[in-house]
């Protein structure tokens, strides 16, 4: 019994012995960052060890007019409904910036395109930036359509009778009825929760 009990101690030691792999590590290798790593079944392999810096993208504070946009482009593909206000029956373009400011900055802007107009800062297109309000003049010279500055020349909107929530660009018709930017006052802070 005693020679078989030591026969499978040596088999087993023989077994853990071909699994086992050692990194071997000297001061040299330290400063020189390379390393000989012994495999079972292998020859020595020798490997240069380079240290990759990681950038992680710096991190951006979500503002308010993040938040403004959001709650709009919550609800593209809903329909335009005029005097409509809510997610549940529809917006039309003064509703949508209505709410969206109202859940994602807290602002109550007034209810029509003009009135958002007036009591809006007025910025150039080259200064407007997320979040601002654009304004357009659709039916002669009175501001009657609003929408929200995505950048890039892109903005959300509530269109019309018979269209959805969308983005489009500010280009052909859009560009001809362009009226100009306005900042909402009380929206451009940081959100901190």
């Amino acid at each position: 019994m005693k020679p078989l009990v030591l026969l499978s101690l040596g088999v087993a030691a023989l077994l853990l012995a071909g699994c086992n792999s050692e990194n071997v590590k000297t001061a040299d290798a330290e400063k020189a960052q390379v390393y000989t790593a012994q495999f079972a079944h292998s020859k020595n392999t020798t490997a240069k060890v380079t240290k990759l810096p990681v950038s992680a993208p710096a991190p951006r504070d979500v503002t308010l007019l993040d938040r403004v946009v959001w709650n709009a482009e919550k609800q593209k593909g809903k329909m335009y409904r005029y005097g409509g206000e809510s997610p549940k029956t529809g917006f039309d373009c003064s509703g949508l910036t209505q709410f969206a400011f109202g859940e994602g900055a807290g602002v109550a802007l007034p209810r029509t395109a003009a009135d958002q107009y007036a009591s809006s800062v007025k910025v150039s297109k080259a200064e407007a930036s997320k979040g601002d309000l654009v304004f357009f003049r659709t039916s002669g010279k009175r501001i009657s359509h609003v929408g929200i500055y995505l950048g890039d020349d892109k903005f959300v909107h509530a269109p019309r009778t018979g269209r959805a929530i969308t983005t489009d660009k500010l280009t052909g018709y859009w560009a001809q009825k362009l009226a100009g930017f306005g900042r909402v006052p009380g929206a451009c802070k940081p959100a901190y929760s």
